[in-house]
Order: C-alpha cells, then sequence, then structure tokens
C-alpha cells in the first residue's frame, strides 16, 4: 500500500493544456488519439500521435503522448513484473525521446511553458513506473525525479493559477503527502522534503480539474476513483466516478474493474455479478487489455456473491479456479491465493464437510499472511463458519 501511495504521490500533472497553444488541427489529433489510448486501442493511438509527431517534430507533446499509450499498455499488467518490463524498453525510449525535446526548448527559453509542463510529465511518469517495481535501487531515481517533477508543476501552477489541467498534479500532491505520514507515521522524516498536504483540498482540486481540465480530466478522475475506492473507501462516491469513466470509455479494463469492485463493496451483488461475468468474458475472448490478472480476481468475487447467495458448489468452483489462475501467473502466494482458500474453508463448512474445511484454514496459517489471514483462519479452526 505504501508503495502504491508513494507512487501516486510522485505523479506530476498527466495531461497538459499547452496542447491548446497548437492549432484546431493538432487540438483534435490528441482527444482522438486519447480516445484510442483510454480504449486501449494501442496501434490506433500509436498511428495517431505518430502522425502529430510529423507535424509538430519539435514540440514534446507526440513523443509524450506515446509514452502515455505504452504505459497504458503496462497499467493492465501492473502486478506482472514480466508484462511491466515488456513494455517498458519503449516507454523509456520515448520519456527519454520527450526530455530531448523538452531541453531544447528551455536551453532556448527557461520559462518555455510547454517545455515545463512536458518535462514534468515525463519525469513523473517515469517516476511511477520506477516506484511500482517495489522498493529497489530505482526507487531512488524514482524519488529524485519525482522531486524535481513536483518543482516543475509549482513553477506551471504560478505561471498558469487559473489552469484546471494543472490542478491534476497539484491534487495528487496535497492529498498524498497528507496521508502517507497520516497512514505511516514513520515515513514522515522520508518525506518531510516534499512539504505538507491536504487530503480534501487534493480531492476537491481532482474533483475540479476531473470536471473543468481541458485535457486531464479523465487521468483527474481515474485519480480521483484510485483514493475514492482505494484509501478513503468511499465506495459509493468511487462507483459514481467509476461509472461515468466506464459510460465513457467502455473497453477499459481498469475503469471497468473499478465499477464491478464498486458494486461489489456497496453490496450491490446483481450488478457487481453482472460486471465480473461481462469481464471474465472479454479475459477469455483476449478483449484487449483484459489479461489474466482481472481473471483471477472476478472468479473471486463471483465465488463469494455465490456463498453470499447459498449456491455452493458454484462458489467451490469459483474459488478453485481463482487460486489455480493466481498459479497460472506464476506468483506464489498472493493474496487472491491466500482469500480464495479461506473462502473455500468456508464453503466446506457451510456443505457440513468439516474435516474438508479445517485442511483449507490449515493452508492459510501455512502462506504468507494478508489482511489478518491468520486470526480470520485461527478463528474459524475455533468456530465452524455459518
Amino acid at each position: 500500500l505504501l508503495t502504491v501511495a508513494l507512487a501516486a504521490l510522485l505523479f506530476p500533472n498527466r495531461a497538459q493544456s499547452q496542447w491548446a497553444l497548437l492549432d484546431a488541427r493538432a487540438d483534435t489529433i490528441v482527444r482522438h488519439g486519447l480516445d484510442a489510448t483510454y480504449n486501449l486501442r494501442y496501434q490506433q493511438a500509436d498511428s495517431i500521435f505518430n502522425s502529430m509527431i510529423k507535424l509538430y517534430p519539435e514540440h514534446p507533446a507526440g513523443y509524450f503522448l506515446l509514452a502515455l499509450v505504452d504505459w497504458w499498455r503496462i497499467v493492465p499488467n501492473i502486478d506482472v513484473d514480466s508484462k511491466v518490463d515488456r513494455y517498458s524498453e519503449s516507454f523509456n525510449k520515448r520519456i527519454d525521446r520527450t526530455l530531448e525535446i523538452c531541453e531544447k526548448r528551455l536551453d532556448k527559453n527557461p520559462i518555455d511553458i510547454v517545455g515545463l509542463f512536458f518535462k514534468g510529465s515525463a519525469l513523473g511518469y517515469r517516476a511511477r513506473l520506477n516506484v511500482s517495481k517495489s522498493f529497489s535501487p530505482t526507487t531512488i531515481a524514482a524519488i529524485t525525479d519525482g522531486k524535481e517533477a513536483y518543482d516543475i508543476i509549482l513553477q506551471c501552477q504560478r505561471m498558469a493559477p487559473s489552469n484546471s489541467d494543472v490542478l491534476l498534479g497539484s491534487g495528487l500532491y496535497n492529498y498524498m503527502a497528507a496521508y502517507i505520514p497520516e497512514q505511516y507515521p514513520w515515513a514522515k522524516s522520508f518525506i518531510s522534503f516534499l512539504g505538507p498536504g491536504d487530503r480534501q483540498l487534493g480531492i476537491q482540486m481532482l474533483r475540479i480539474s476531473g470536471k473543468r481540465a481541458a485535457y486531464a480530466n479523465v487521468e483527474a478522475r481515474y485519480s480521483l476513483m484510485e483514493i475514492l475506492s482505494n484509501f478513503e473507501k468511499d465506495y459509493p462516491a468511487g462507483l459514481e466516478v467509476a461509472k461515468e469513466l466506464y459510460a465513457q470509455y467502455p473497453f477499459n479494463p481498469v475503469f471497468h474493474k473499478y465499477l464491478a469492485k464498486n458494486y461489489y463493496m456497496t453490496s450491490d451483488f446483481t450488478n457487481a455479478d453482472s460486471a465480473w461475468t461481462e469481464i471474465l468474458r472479454r479475459v477469455k475472448r483476449r478483449t484487449s487489455g483484459y489479461e489474466i490478472t482481472l481473471a483471477r480476481q472476478g472468479l473471486y468475487y463471483l465465488g463469494d456473491i455465490r456463498l453470499r447467495q447459498g449456491k455452493l458448489d458454484d462458489a467451490r468452483r469459483f474459488f478453485e479456479e481463482a487460486a489455480k489462475q493466481s498459479g497460472r501467473i506464476g506468483e506464489d502466494e498472493t493474496s487472491w491465493i491466500v482469500q480464495a482458500t479461506l473462502k473455500l474453508g468456508n464453503v466446506y463448512d457451510a456443505l457440513g464437510d468439516r474435516k474438508k474445511a479445517i485442511a483449507q484454514y490449515e493452508d492459510v496459517l501455512d502462506m504468507e499472511e494478508y489482511s489478518g489471514s491468520y486470526s480470520k483462519a485461527k478463528g474459524f479452526l475455533a468456530t465452524p463458519y455459518r
């Protein structure tokens, strides 16, 4: 969780109003390209942004947007190192090219706002990718990139204080700079150089950016949805944002996942069942971006819904398949395997097969602990699930 929070703290302003400084033709290209990107039509997005580079070879927008396409190749696979590595090389090359173009502009004019915006964005995205790889030597580089990116954001905000696109980066900073010290007091000295934050101010900035930003509105709502769902645990509010994003981009698996998850977390099990079932269909059809990591989540949630409904044989099959799919990814004892194993014990208890239930709970105690799994398993060993 800290890694995710730190990554969010390092996010820069991701989409820049400076695209509007180009002519109407460029604005149209950007909007079409972003639509393709968020619907994960990767080849179409690459083609669109390459055409922009041909028209504006000395502007960093096209190169940065190509890196954004790679980023959205990475996002659906962010938990699988092999797939992150697969797209990282192209992503880093595009980021490097963006920075090169920005530096040329800044050498000529140190306050060139286009160069500043895109330099900050490129550094921030590079930081986010590096910190997503967990704590390692790349984390130090990520913190350095993130600090420089944030300083640039502040400079851009002073230059364009009414710009709603800039509020994305400021909102993320204010929220995470307050959230991390609250949750992890030991981290205060670690991030003190970034300055104080304000959670509610950060949320309000993201809401404003989500409504008013010319280009960053989707990224702002995406960030807001993550914060509301993962950190604030305000699932009804997270659901409303997820509905908006999924309606706008119905083939984005990340937005689809948050829609399904927040339906479940708000106890709307009918819609949760429908949404997770559709996600599994798309995984089976190999729809772009719908990876096996989504399958194991969907199987787990569908199993839990069946358990709640008393459809025990169906629940057992879903939980068994959830654990199986986690194994196919090649990971050891993920939280999904642990949770599915615990739930299988619940199913066997409900079926009256105490011996098999005990075996599942004991298996949980032999695995890594996730979210109090040990205490839950011990509780069920002492008192059968009802």
